[in-house]
């Protein structure tokens, strides 16, 4: 431990006692230093024992007070004074001035030469020092056992123990835990931190009223902050060194979740088009943490990109699920649906579920029940099961059956006619209800002249026989697109 103004005192070889200024015994002591300047402020700063034989020390009670007073706005730890030396008779204003601002004045016995003071505070920092290098190689034994998949709390925990300190893993952004399963803040410090106006980014020392803490962000992960705090070995080179180990970890971590992705999302291909055998299927998904029997197939079209960091979030929230981006769908496979909320959250869109699998070789199905509880999601009910998908949209098909029926009924020739032709007349009417019948906008999105989209919306009213200039033709061709959104018409095959 570093040494302090107490630890002076209490070293009966140092023979000092304290004079005013008990407040202040709890100070750290960096450095002692002699100087019989008229103001040692110019020379000491934070952390230093100011040692004199009272030649600097005015005589004037005023000019006493103005002399303590520059040396605690210096942040002088102390004022030590030879004994029976050269300091003035009366020093009681100097004592005043001190107990007023808890600023600690000790009595050095005579035959106690400055020196063996100095010495002391240097045996401590060098003791701090040797119990630093033995905290760095804990650290990166730590680390080292950490690879064998001992968890980033299990990591965090040991190096913790490790530079005898509390730490904590957070986001920045949020101020929460960084992963599940870990320590939050305490309270003192998730106000301190509340009030930071700047992103924590470089490594900065907070204080809470009581103790200190060093906080920063990892390097490779900005949105990912350490807190240490308690504890006596820490530095900016012992967080540094905390810092690097967990951003090793967290990288591994983040490699084996992005492998684990890829697989999924391999997977979900196979299973989409019947590739595996059903145990096989089974096992793959086992494998993966997620078995069947209680997995739920989700399905989102997000506008847009998708948020950014979206799977690392999930993970963080330890949420087991494969996921793979086809054309405009976000298809996924979650291993609880209790889940489903907060990927909704994070997703910020609609999103369709299944009904629980029960076999890989159900995929097909699941997408089609999945796209079914989608097309029946509103604003105000973003997640829709399959088993409640008619709650609400009443009026769109019940299930898949009638789902194929009315689409191809509506919409079957228009669709052969795109087939044979390679024509867009399924997009440009999608389009062209979508942005309520408006010939400027809906040209412009399919950046076709305004003429053309005329062409294309009449030859669509001759192929259908629905006109788009009725109410009546209008709600039977949107219905009959979004049956054929759920139907998956043109988006994976069809069931049998």
């Amino acid at each position: 431990m570093p040494l302090s103004i107490q630890d002076i005192i209490d070293n009966a070889s140092l023979r000092t006692r304290l004079l005013s200024g008990a407040e202040g015994t709890q100070r750290t002591l960096r450095w002692a230093h002699v100087c019989e300047l008229a103001d040692p402020s110019e020379w000491l700063g934070e952390g230093d024992l100011l040692m004199t034989t009272g030649i600097g020390i005015p005589r004037q009670a005023a000019q006493q007070r103005d002399y303590l007073v520059r040396l605690a706005e210096a942040k002088v730890a102390g004022l030590m004074i030879g004994e029976n030396m050269q300091a003035p008779a009366d020093i009681g204003a100097l004592n005043e001035q001190a107990a007023l601002l808890g600023f600690p004045v000790l009595l050095t016995d005579y035959s106690v030469p400055f020196s063996a003071v100095t010495k002391a505070i240097l045996d401590a920092r060098d003791q701090v020092e040797d119990q630093r290098r033995r905290a760095v190689v804990r650290l990166y034994e730590s680390a080292r056992i950490g690879l064998r998949r001992l968890g980033l709390n299990g990591l965090l925990l040991r190096l913790s123990a490790d530079v005898m300190a509390s730490l904590y893993l957070f986001d920045t952004r949020t101020l929460n835990p960084w992963e599940e399963g870990l320590a939050g803040l305490p309270q003192s410090w998730l106000q301190v931190l509340g009030k930071r106006p700047q992103p924590i980014s470089d490594l900065a020392r907070c204080h809470d009223g009581e103790q200190e803490a060093l906080v920063m962000a990892l390097p490779a992960l900005p949105d990912c902050g350490i807190l240490a705090s308690g504890g006596p070995l820490l530095d900016y080179g012992i967080v540094h060194h905390i810092a690097s180990l967990l951003t090793i970890e967290l990288e591994r971590v983040q490699g084996e979740n992005e492998r684990q992705l890829r697989l999924g999302s391999e997977l979900i291909d196979d299973l989409i088009h019947l590739r595996l055998p059903e145990k096989a299927a089974d096992e793959r998904l086992e494998q993966l943490d997620c078995c069947a029997r209680q997995a739920h197939l989700v399905l989102a079209r997000p506008q847009g990109s998708l948020p950014g960091r979206w799977q690392l979030e999930l993970g963080r929230q330890r949420q087991k699920m494969l996921a793979r981006q086809v054309g405009d769908e976000l298809v996924m496979i979650l291993a609880e649906h209790a889940a489903t909320p907060l990927l909704q959250s994070v997703l910020g869109c609609s999103i369709g579920v299944s009904a629980p699998l029960g076999s890989g070789l159900r995929v097909p199905e699941a997408l089609r029940e999945a796209r079914l509880a989608l097309a029946h999601a509103t604003a105000s009910r973003p997640l829709v099961d399959y088993a409640n998908a008619l709650d609400e949209s009443f009026w769109l098909p019940g299930d898949l059956a009638q789902a194929r029926s009315l689409y191809r009924r509506v919409l079957g020739n228009l669709v052969d006619y795109d087939e044979q032709n390679g024509g867009q007349l399924i997009q440009t009417l999608r389009v062209f209800l979508e942005q309520n019948r408006s010939w400027q906008k809906s040209s412009q999105i399919l950046n076709i002249h305004k003429q053309t989209l005329i062409y294309r919306i009449r030859r669509i009213e001759e192929i259908t026989g629905r006109s788009l200039d009725s109410t009546e033709g209008v709600i039977i061709l949107w219905i009959a697109l979004r049956s054929m959104d759920i139907a998956g018409a043109g988006q994976a095959p069809p069931g049998p």
